[in-house]
């Protein structure tokens, strides 16, 4: 009888111990976070989130490969027009640095108090250039052969208002007195990435991209760098998000995206150090 009675008592302990434990998994402050995991062997492992400038894409991709190799943490990209992805951040998507393609896209957080104008620093430089497919079937050699396109050709520019690329070629255009002859023409891109496509496929006639962009793509030609007097300069400042959960770390990425093998690899992609 009371070995029947220490089994009943076992086991009702067991029970007990097991709700506990199923119940401590459940408790938020025992559950890792989105951005805290765990690794095969039951260590920790962080997660960054980087939303960064179409361009910066396959620069980034490779210096990623690098760092994830070097601290074991990985960098989830979220790339698109800058303008888009400021609005994007101020909706409250999860990113912990910033790495816009213009100071205009950077200024607009800082402005809304989600970045620290201390935080903010210049990361590379960039040119903007003309590009046509590599056949030019509309014989374009330098821009002002853009004001006599025919009725059926397109210019591909990035959207004036999200994508900076697409800001500087206005400007460029504008100042060059071009724009009222060119505008009829024009077709918008959602990053400089669709419009170099539009290029490759032939869908546009020429297009504004950059330098960066065109670089080792034997789809497109160059035709015209773009001098620097005709548009603001084109600079990709970086900054850590006010209050993001993997702040730290991001500082960390952030100064590996300035180590020299980095700058190596983004030169190597058509970048130019900040001066």
């Amino acid at each position: 009888m009371k070995k029947k009675l220490l089994s009943l008592l076992l086991s009702a302990a067991c029970v007990f111990a097991f709700a506990a434990c199923s119940s401590t998994n459940n408790n938020g402050s025992n559950t890792n976070t989105p951005t805290d995991k765990q690794d095969s062997n039951g260590g920790k492992t962080v997660e960054i989130n980087v939303s960064a400038a179409a361009s910066l894409k396959d620069a980034l991709e490779k210096i990623n490969e690098n760092y994830k190799q070097a601290t074991g943490t990985t960098v989830v990209l979220n790339l698109g027009g800058s303008g888009a992805l400021v609005k994007q951040i101020k909706e409250g998507a999860p990113t912990d640095l910033f790495i816009s393609a213009s100071n205009k896209a950077m200024n607009e957080l800082v402005e809304g108090g989600t970045v620290e104008k201390e935080s903010v620093s210049v990361l590379l430089k960039n040119s903007l250039v003309l590009v046509v497919p590599k056949d030019n079937p509309a014989k374009i050699e330098k821009v002002e052969d853009l004001a006599n396109l025919d009725e059926k050709s397109k210019l591909a520019i990035g959207e004036v208002e999200t994508v900076p690329a697409g800001q500087y070629a206005k400007e460029s255009l504008t100042n060059l007195k071009l724009w009222d002859k060119v505008e009829s023409h024009v077709v918008y891109a959602k990053d400089v990435r669709q419009v170099r496509s539009y290029v490759e496929g032939g869908e546009a006639a020429a297009g504004f991209i950059y330098a960066s962009d065109a670089a080792g793509d034997d789809k497109v030609k160059v035709v015209q760098t773009m001098d620097e007097s005709t548009h603001k300069k084109i600079v990709y400042p970086s900054a850590v998000i006010k209050g993001a959960p993997n702040a730290d770390a991001a500082k960390e990425y952030e100064a590996f995206l300035k180590t020299d093998a980095s700058m190596k690899i983004f030169e190597e992609f058509g970048f130019k150090m900040a001066e």
